[in-house]
């Protein structure tokens, strides 16, 4: 196997955490809210959570903590190692594009949850969660824009905008296909140029 095989396996297995967050925010409100209804939520919250919804909240939180450790790491070994900006930009939009529908089912579980008082905390959790994982996937882009500065397939003026608008909820994954396509374009000129 190649070194750029094995380098595009390894940016993918670094970023898979990030990829699941959201998703695993839908199974801990899941496991909470229909612990008493779903046969299996039930099972999980009696034999591995002790039926105490703080275990699962800290398990949750313990779970994001790896997660922002993991996406921290791959942003400066990605850097450090000078990891191809295009298969960043990639990888990044297909995680940004793949947690589309966990968000759409944040979102409306969040308005949902934002009706009632008693669910109102949910309700902003829900809504920090979002915000930190958007950042988690967000450095991911902002280090294949990094790389591409540095192997000289952009400058810094192309991608300034498109980096900020990562950490900005739906226009983010619209700036990370746009980031994926101009730096797969600005790289094949440079190749052709070469």
């Amino acid at each position: 196997m190649t070194e750029n095989k094995c380098a595009k396996k390894r940016i993918f297995w670094i970023a898979v955490p990030a990829l699941l967050l959201p998703y695993l925010t839908l199974l801990t409100l899941a496991t909470i809210f229909l612990s008493t209804t779903v046969p299996f939520f039930k099972w999980v919250m009696e034999v591995v959570f002790c039926s105490n919804a703080l275990y699962l909240i800290a398990a949750f939180l313990i779970c994001c903590f790896v997660v922002a450790v993991f996406s921290v790491v791959c942003f400066f070994v990605s850097i450090y190692k000078k990891w191809d900006c295009v298969s960043l930009a990639r990888l990044f939009m297909i995680v940004k594009l793949i947690q589309i529908p966990a968000y759409v089912l944040i979102f409306v579980l969040g308005v949902f949850m934002a009706i009632t008082v008693f669910t109102i905390p949910f309700s902003i959790a829900l809504f920090l969660f979002d915000c930190f994982s958007l950042a988690l996937t967000g450095i991911g882009v902002v280090s294949a824009a990094i790389n591409a500065i540095r192997q000289g397939v952009s400058t810094p003026k192309q991608l300034f905008w498109l980096v900020i608008a990562q950490f900005v909820f739906c226009v983010d994954v619209i700036a990370a296909i746009v980031i994926y396509l101009k730096l797969k374009k600005l790289k094949k000129v440079k190749a052709y140029v070469n």
